[in-house]
């Protein structure tokens, strides 16, 4: 019995479209409140080898890197890890 792929939501789609067009990202890790980390990558897979490399560094209790997308007019975009470039 196959499953049928659950429907996503209209507004994860249109961020999903929004991440595609990104020029540039950035990976951001607070560690505490007065000590933070961020870090600019040309390509997505970049920004994931430095959040990946942020998180072993600084992350304690499960806390993580966060990779965003910046977009041509430079705001930007929380890239969830399940995103996957088409």
């Amino acid at each position: 019995m196959s499953r049928t792929p659950k429907k996503r939501h209209p507004a994860d789609v249109r961020d999903d479209a929004r991440i595609a067009l990104a020029v540039s990202y950035t990976v951001f890790f607070r560690k505490s409140p007065s000590e933070k980390y961020w870090e600019s990558a040309a390509t997505l897979a970049d920004a994931r080898a430095v959040a990946a490399r942020m998180t072993a560094e600084h992350g304690k209790f499960g806390r993580r890197a966060g990779v965003y997308a910046v977009m041509p007019d430079r705001s930007s975009i929380f890239v969830p890890d399940s995103y996957a470039p088409h």
